[in-house]
């Protein structure tokens, strides 16, 4: 081209070339695709209110240990703490199911249920993980709404 020796710039040289490209698109019949800046939403206003993050799924590190002696007793409590929230997990979720079948009015499942919800209780009584007194309130408390259901069924 006899222009770009005319034309020592970069910056026009770019220009030149985006005019011959735009040119060349006009006599082919295809239109080269443009660049439309996206509409600037006024209806949404960010929020300036602090949302705190997730909290994490295992044991945060809640302290350091002040003696090396302490140390492996600390790895054993944070081992031991992700073990019981998983059974106290499952107790919650039996007692949930159970409480579900209630509220369906299904007398047989919910007498499955309270079964394996019993004996779920009764294995974290002897792991150690809940109190023997929160598992029999536990117990006395769901059998009292099974035994309300029957009675309401009765009628």
């Amino acid at each position: 081209f006899f222009f770009s020796k005319l034309i020592s710039s970069v910056a026009m040289r770019v220009i030149l070339l985006a005019l011959l490209a735009a040119s060349a698109s006009a006599f082919s019949g295809v239109v080269a695709p443009m660049r439309v800046a996206a509409p600037c939403r006024a209806d949404v206003v960010m929020s300036t209110k602090f949302v705190p993050p997730p909290a994490p799924v295992e044991p945060v590190k809640k302290y350091t240990p002040t003696s090396m002696g302490v140390n492996p007793r600390v790895f054993k409590d944070r081992k031991s703490n992700v073990y019981n929230r998983y059974y106290k997990s499952t107790q919650t979720t039996a007692l949930k199911k159970v409480n579900a079948a209630i509220s369906a009015g299904d007398k047989a499942e919910v007498l499955k249920l309270f079964s394996l919800a019993t004996s779920v209780i009764d294995k974290n009584v002897k792991r150690g993980i809940i109190h023997r007194n929160k598992a029999a309130r536990n117990k006395s408390r769901t059998q009292k709404r099974i035994s309300v259901m029957g009675a309401i069924a009765a009628n």
